[in-house]
Parts: structure tokens; C-alpha cells; sequence
């Protein structure tokens, strides 16, 4: 399944900033290279509440959500987002 939709849950901190930046960038990066549009939903909440149905522990946010699946906790380096979108992408 393509990117649909992109979640990320943490309280607003220059980290999830971070890793909303890094994830939008990395996207437009594929949209370029293959030359596509890619429609997603982007959400952000510091509802951490929630956090527990997905099996991850709040101190591990941010906790990037990407098609209703945990794909990223914590701290994420750019070459993994990159891999593991392209690999969302191409799925």
C-alpha cells in the first residue's frame, strides 16, 4: 500500500519537529525521483494517551505512524526513514 497517511505523536519539542521535517522532505525526495504525487494525510498530536494500542511506550515519542502501523520510535536517522518510506512506496 502506497503512503496514505502519516502520523506522528508527541508533545510539540524541537525533536518531532525534526522528524516531521525530516519525513516531509524525504517524501518530496520520492516524489521527485519517481516523478509521482504522492497524497497523504499528515496528522501531529501530543495525545499520548492513545500511545498504548500500538505497543509502544510514551517515552519512546516521537512515534511516527505511517499507514496505521508504528514504523519509527524515538530518535530516527535519515537514512532509515528514507529506506523504509521508499520501501512503503514501492509496496
Amino acid at each position: 500500500m502506497p503512503i496514505q497517511s502519516v502520523k506522528i505523536m508527541c508533545i510539540p519539542c524541537p525533536k518531532c519537529e525534526r522528524v516531521k521535517k525530516l519525513i516531509s522532505d524525504t517524501i518530496k525526495l520520492i516524489e521527485l525521483q519517481n516523478k509521482v504525487k504522492i497524497i497523504y494525510d499528515f496528522k501531529q498530536t501530543p495525545n499520548l494517551t492513545r500511545v498504548s494500542q500500538y505497543s509502544v511506550n510514551p517515552s519512546q515519542a516521537p512515534i511516527v505512524i505511517i499507514n496505521g502501523n508504528v514504523e519509527f520510535a524515538g530518535e530516527v536517522q535519515q537514512t532509515v526513514v528514507k529506506n523504509r518510506l521508499e520501501a512503503i512506496h514501492r509496496y
